[in-house]
């Protein structure tokens, strides 16, 4: 079989994954937004008699250098001399989709040009004559409706025939009039070039001023500079006009006097939906509130609603976490065996998070119906226009999402996307700034916290804290765009708003679906595999000898005391030992346990079968003698309970990790936090969920029970809600885990950003913490007090500062109706 390489071209938001998708029949994720597809995607299939390899490059609007993703189209192209270009055109925008169509036919390489969308274009009346196109271009045009399947056997037939009558292939040309000279000039000095792309083209790229073309042929031609400077001076000299701005004026010509020859369109000037609900949701004044009230229902129906739907999944977690223990070793009464103790810390590490998997479902779930009915690229174009204000940019909206503006997002992802915005100053500061977003991995722990000390204010405490990031954010780019990044380049904004959309329910539930799958993934590998590295770092150094005697003798005095309540029992030949004794506890502990998940008879027939005579102890109706030893087993019960939990937190405390805990606490103690505290803070560096692992494991018993990590940790861990609400203010601010960092040393290339990235959250986020901790004392604030006090702080410096005029700023937002 024959190799054929083929890339496809496209502008953001042309529909060119789903061609992808269509004639690979490979899955790449699809949004209505500008840029999704940053780095480029490769496909391998078969079709006729070749092997096909297919590149999907990222979206551009033109092949200049403004951005990343140009660059990285344009090198690919000319490194890689692909056979055949695909250029994939939103047929419902023909005439700005030309513009780069022009740009790829002037490279000199075979084009076929396919009309996606034409349902789309059918449905506003709008009527193309693709022969015609066909015949102006110089090049195959073909029909195609990606999102309805159609067209993708026509693409291919057309890019196999015209791979195999390449000698018909005729080059296209636009005539530039004035700079046709000039062109001739530099293409007559480049005659040489050993490159295989058009020396027309190259020339024109080079008199355009890329600095990518210009590099390419200085290292054949050294002179090629100096010629180029000469020949745009005399250009602009001659013709008083500046070269890029003529050859964009001419490109943009050329498109209309093409779409005017090959266009109708009727009802032209007619209204589209679109418009009419632009009208309302793009509104000055009211775009900023819907976008609010939007985010508010986000977190009520994700958080509060869906916070109800655990009461469902929270006993398949509890019911998984006995199953597991009953294949552990048993306790003997307060020595429990290393393995049983791993079972119980790994289990609870776990289940603490994957208990919050329908709230993350319903969260994905929402979040992709605004992407697929195309509210999120109107997001930010709505935000831009706070961004501006703060040195930030229209296209540090994805970072920022991705980041988890919205909630539920992950800082790595946020950061790689920058790489997009070709504004320098806009760049940097957003890659400082994503890391204090809200992702996904953060929210287990404010859920935590909010159902442990906020139950009645959850949705207005999570909207909150979204919001206070987004605000923190905005303060620490003003900070810097001001000061350190005030001398970097800026660079215009320019975007589209797809049409809106109507969401399908199988592309919701498989987007959703898929996210919530990389969670499970994720607690799976790397937390649990952090919860291995804590396990072995709170067992050691273990208890002193002294402590040992001290829990043996609180054992032996429980134990005799059970023996002195039951001695005149009947039946205290059956549990006269301490072996017989542990028997029957873990017996009535894992009844109780069961019960609570279970009240139906099985499990009483379960436990009769099992042991008869024990049941008679948990269940003795009226048999007096019975009675006597299960009022005594309850009490007993209870004190092992406490003397486990003793014995829990004093390893706990003088473990290695419990020690760096400590160390920390004289400094955190203003802000109200223990050093349990500080250990769950510290684990959750390598990766943020495994806070919440930590605490629950740290305030769940470790013997079998229903209870959920929030209970526990409102009832054993002494803290108020101005604790929480402290903890909640550092988390935050606090940095990010150990792979947003490698991606910040990533993306700025400094050692520098990301030690400013990881020390200036933590210093800002303590000194926060204790202050609203100190005066929420003072003033005896209730935690939700003092929360919205420090939300009102934090808008009124966000509002201040925005009225700061940034300087030195020579760019402003632009806007593309599709």
């Amino acid at each position: 079989m024959k190799n054929l390489k083929t890339v496809l071209a496209g502008q953001p938001n042309c529909g060119k994954s789903t061609i992808f998708n269509l004639v690979s029949g490979i899955e790449q994720h699809i949004a209505n937004y500008p840029g999704v597809t940053v780095d480029k995607k490769v496909g391998f299939f078969k079709y006729q008699d070749y092997k096909i390899q297919m590149v999907d490059l990222p979206g551009t609007y033109s092949f200049s250098s403004y951005s990343l993703e140009e660059r990285v189209a344009k090198e690919y192209i000319i490194n890689e001399n692909p056979d055949i270009i695909v250029n994939v055109v939103d047929a419902s925008n023909l005439k700005r989709n030309l513009y780069l169509t022009f740009q790829l036919l002037e490279m000199g390489l075979p084009v076929i040009v396919v009309l996606n969308m034409m349902d789309v274009a059918a449905r506003r009346e709008i009527k193309i004559d693709s022969q015609k196109i066909s015949s102006m271009l110089n090049c195959p045009v073909v029909e195609a409706s990606g999102a309805k399947g159609i067209g993708g056997d026509e693409i291919m037939k057309s890019v196999v025939s015209l791979y195999e009558n390449k000698t018909n292939f005729e080059e296209f040309k636009i005539n530039y009039e004035e700079l046709e000279s000039f062109i001739l000039e530099i293409e007559e000095q480049i005659k040489d070039s050993t490159s295989n792309l058009s020396k027309r083209w190259l020339a024109i790229k080079a008199l355009e001023g890329d600095e990518t073309i210009i590099k390419y042929l200085n290292d054949e031609f050294p002179t090629i500079k100096d010629t180029l400077e000469k020949q745009n001076s005399l250009f602009e000299t001659r013709y008083d006009k500046n070269i890029v701005t003529f050859l964009a004026t001419f490109r943009y010509d050329s498109a209309e006097i093409i779409y005017q020859k090959t266009v109708k369109h009727e009802n032209k000037n007619q209204e589209t939906l679109t418009d009419k609900a632009d009208k309302i949701v793009l509104n000055r004044f009211l775009a900023l509130p819907i976008l609010f009230i939007l985010m508010f229902l986000v977190y009520e129906i994700s958080i509060v609603m869906g916070y109800k739907l655990t009461d469902y999944t929270w006993p398949i977690l509890a019911s998984f976490k006995n199953l597991v223990i009953d294949f552990m070793p048993e306790a003997n009464f307060t020595d429990v065996p290393m393995i049983t103790d791993f079972a119980i810390w790994m289990v609870n590490s776990a289940n603490a998070l994957l208990n919050y998997i329908p709230i993350f479902f319903i969260l994905f779930a929402l979040i992709a119906i605004m992407e697929d009915v195309g509210y999120m690229p109107r997001m930010a174009f709505i935000l831009d226009r706070v961004f501006r204000k703060f040195g930030l940019h229209g296209q540090s909206t994805l970072p920022l999402v991705l980041g988890g503006a919205m909630v539920g997002g992950c800082a790595v992802p946020g950061v790689m996307s920058t790489k997009g915005i070709a504004d320098e100053r806009a760049r940097m500061a957003t890659i400082l700034t994503v890391p204090y977003m809200n992702c996904l991995a953060k929210v287990p722990f404010y859920t935590l916290l909010l159902a442990a000390f906020f139950r009645t204010d959850m949705a207005i405490m999570m909207f909150y804290i979204s919001t206070i990031t987004v605000f923190s954010a905005l303060i620490v780019a003003k900070i810097l765009t001001t000061t350190v990044l005030k001398n970097r380049e800026t660079a215009p904004f320019v975007m589209e708003l797809p049409p809106y959309h109507l969401p399908t329910l199988k592309g919701v539930v498989i987007r959703s679906s898929q996210r919530v799958w990389l969670y499970i993934k994720k607690v799976v590998t790397i937390v649990l595999a952090v919860a291995i590295v804590l396990f072995a770092l709170l067992q050691f150094p273990g208890l002193s000898d002294e402590s040992k005697v001290k829990f043996e003798n609180m054992s032996n005095n429980a134990l005799s005391e059970f023996d002195l309540q039951i001695k005149d029992s009947t039946y205290y030949e059956h549990i006269n030992s301490k072996e017989k004794v542990s028997q029957l506890l873990n017996y009535y502990d894992n009844y109780r346990t069961k019960k609570m998940i279970n009240s139906s008879d099985s499990v009483d027939e379960s436990f009769i079968k099992q042991n008869e005579l024990f049941y008679k102890f948990i269940r003795p109706l009226k048999d007096e003698e019975a009675k006597k030893v299960n009022t005594a087993l309850k009490k007993l019960s209870n004190d092992r309970k406490n003397i486990l939990r003793e014995i829990k937190n004093e390893k706990v405390e003088t473990s290695l990790l419990g020690m760096a805990g400590k160390s920390i606490e004289p400094l955190t103690k203003y802000a109200g936090f223990d050093w349990k505290i500080n250990v769950a803070f510290l684990s959750s560096f390598a990766a943020r969920e495994s806070a919440v692992a930590t605490l629950g494991s740290l305030y769940e018993n470790n013997k079998a029970d229903n209870q959920r990590a929030e209970e526990a940790m409102a009832q054993n861990s002494g803290y108020t809600p101005l604790h929480a609400t402290a903890i909640i203010i550092f988390m935050l601010l606090t940095p990010p885990c150990i792979a947003t960092m490698i991606v910040v040393k990533m993306q700025t290339n400094s050692f520098k950003w990301m030690l400013f990235a990881i020390f200036f959250p933590i210093g800002l986020g303590i000194i926060s913490s204790a202050i609203i901790f100190t005066l929420g004392n003072m003033y005896s604030w209730s935690g939700f007090e003092a929360m919205t006090y420090y939300y009102i702080v934090v808008l009124l410096i966000t509002l201040i500062l925005g009225l700061y005029p940034n300087k030195s700023i020579n760019w402003k937002g632009g806007l593309k109706n599709s």
